[in-house]
């Protein structure tokens, strides 16, 4: 490992530059039972011999604070050297919500999800509405969570972005990252889930930016997230835009830090017009509170990048 000071946040991320030999090794960061593959540090901006790699991982919101972290490099015959990564982890409390299901609600989302989503074969029977929400926000959420991370493979090797994410200006928090909500009908409880993005407000279809440079992954519906949008920044760093009313993207598109996705909406699981935002490390939603701070983003990778010898990007 050759960067330093390594601190990461419950349900956040880190960044770290290491060296692994041979050149073509299979290598990168375990963070108990999950993996982040390393990538060539020339994509970062670092220059030298091809040995060098870098990684972003996270310590998941449902990881134990004291989870082991350790770099791997693992050669085909399956072969492996591990190194325990130093580093300091710091406890995030998370909220805890109720959220009430009325009628109203679930006759207008089910109908419109059951609509794109016909493999699931929801009823939409009047009686049977509750219980479809109840599938729509359990099973749908699961498949839609592999979804988003089966895009992960699809990253670029190097790093597209420049400098601090940008976040919706002007906007009113409704929901922060990692809610823990429990959902109520009529007073009984029906269901909970873990709410993994941050719900921003502000008027009925605003447009909606992309928070950094990258290229279009998805410009599609996605489940429970509606009209959806999900950017790839490289070095497995994505960024997801949920509940669109309109999408102006398309799948393949470079787009520029500030250029216009779409508008905000309701689709989906969505109560009200607001916009649904996260930020994913190898497919893993983490907190977008990090990417949102020019301090962390100099402090957690780029001072790592030069004193590796690169620019920063």
């Amino acid at each position: 490992v050759r960067s330093t000071l390594h601190y990461v946040n419950h349900g956040g991320a880190e960044f770290v530059v290491y060296r692994a030999t041979p050149a073509d090794v299979d290598s990168g960061v375990r963070v108990g039972d999950q993996t982040y593959p390393g990538y060539p540090a020339s994509g970062a901006g670092i220059p030298g011999d091809e040995a060098t790699r870098v990684a972003f991982f996270g310590l998941l919101h449902d990881q134990d604070l004291n989870t082991p972290i350790s770099v791997y490099a693992r050669d085909p015959a399956g072969n492996e050297a591990t190194t325990a990564l130093e580093h300091r982890a710091f406890p995030k409390s998370f909220a805890r919500s109720r959220i009430a299901i009325d009628d109203r609600f679930v006759q207008r989302v089910v109908p419109a999800i059951a609509a794109t989503t016909p493999d699931m074969a929801l009823s939409t029977a009047p009686e049977d509405l509750v219980a479809s929400f109840v599938r729509v926000n359990g099973d749908l959420r699961r498949q839609n969570a592999e979804t988003i991370s089966g895009y992960a493979a699809q990253t670029s090797p190097e790093m597209r972005w420049r400098g601090a994410f940008q976040a919706l200006g002007n906007a009113s928090v409704e929901a922060g990252f990692a809610d823990n909500r429990t959902y109520f009908y009529q007073g009984e409880e029906i269901d909970r889930q873990v709410h993994l993005g941050f719900d921003l407000a502000v008027t009925q279809r605003i447009p909606i930016l992309a928070a950094n440079t990258g290229v279009v992954l998805h410009a599609a519906d996605l489940g429970i997230y509606g009209n959806c949008v999900i950017i790839d920044h490289g070095l497995g760093v994505q960024s997801l835009y949920a509940h669109l009313s309109s999408i102006d993207v398309q799948a393949g598109d470079r787009v520029e830090k500030g250029q216009v996705l779409g508008r905000s909406g309701m689709t989906g699981l969505a109560g009200g017009d607001h916009l649904h935002f996260t930020m994913l490390v190898n497919g893993h939603p983490v907190n977008p509170v990090e990417w949102w701070d020019p301090k962390w983003i100099q402090d957690r990778v780029l001072r790592k990048i030069a004193e590796a010898g690169g620019s920063g990007v």
